[in-house]
């Protein structure tokens, strides 16, 4: 008897390390704790989990007609309170397509909306190997989540500093935004493009505009950005 609560207490407890294993970003921070380097970080990290639950807990408390902004990081540091009173932030940091994909049904609130605002993508070339067709395959999904009455904005993948992120990606950027500008009309959906207002003769997001990596956008760049969606969104200053 004995015997068998000591085997099925090691299975429960090997069965919840495996779930842990499965479902958050553990193993790969306690490769990265031992300097292993053998595995990339998971794209759905245990920050992407909080952030979603803390999201979900706020969805039910939504006003109608609240403006919605989906996306990552970028959107994450938008003040979303130039737009609206009640306008929401679900950004999430390192957040890809898939991810967006993945929790995007999860909100009620996108029902009752007055406006969503959609920019993401740039952390699937950047964290993933996944291709633009794959990228713009994602967005169409997402696409079919969104409400059919409700105005949707989507913002087109901003440029980076090559020069910091020595990738090359800039090029792929504007393939993949030809690409999405035209699914975007497919859908009726309206598409925003900030590229040409914070690029400078190369074709790299400018230094005055980005926080030093060459991505994330300095209070200058975020400046134009809010501009730029209020004038879409018909909102004044």
């Amino acid at each position: 008897m004995i015997k068998l609560m000591v085997v099925t207490w090691l299975l429960a407890v090997h069965s919840l390390l495996v779930l842990a294993l499965i479902h958050t970003d553990l193993a790969y921070r306690i490769d990265r704790k031992l300097g292993l380097g053998y595995l990339q970080p998971p794209e759905l990290t245990s920050f992407y989990h909080n952030m979603l639950g803390s999201h979900l807990s706020l969805d039910g408390t939504v006003s109608s007609g609240s403006i919605l902004f989906f996306g990552d990081s970028i959107t994450q540091g938008l003040n979303v309170s130039e737009f609206k009173r009640s306008a929401i932030n679900y950004g999430i940091g390192m957040d890809t397509s898939w991810g967006l994909l993945e929790r995007l049904p999860k909100y009620a609130s996108q029902q009752q909306a007055s406006a969503i605002v959609i920019a993401i993508g740039i952390n699937d070339l950047l964290r993933t190997k996944r291709s633009n067709q794959e990228v713009i395959h994602n967005y169409q999904r997402i696409f079919t989540y969104l409400p059919t009455e409700v105005p949707v904005f989507i913002q087109a993948i901003l440029p980076v500093d090559e020069q910091h992120t020595q990738l090359g990606l800039n090029a792929r950027i504007l393939k993949l935004n030809t690409s999405l500008q035209k699914l975007a009309q497919q859908h009726q959906f309206i598409f925003i493009d900030l590229h040409h207002q914070l690029v400078n003769s190369q074709g790299n997001l400018r230094a005055e505009f980005h926080t030093g990596d060459g991505l994330h956008l300095s209070p200058a760049a975020y400046r134009l950005w809010i501009e730029l969606l209020q004038q879409y969104l018909g909102v004044r200053s």
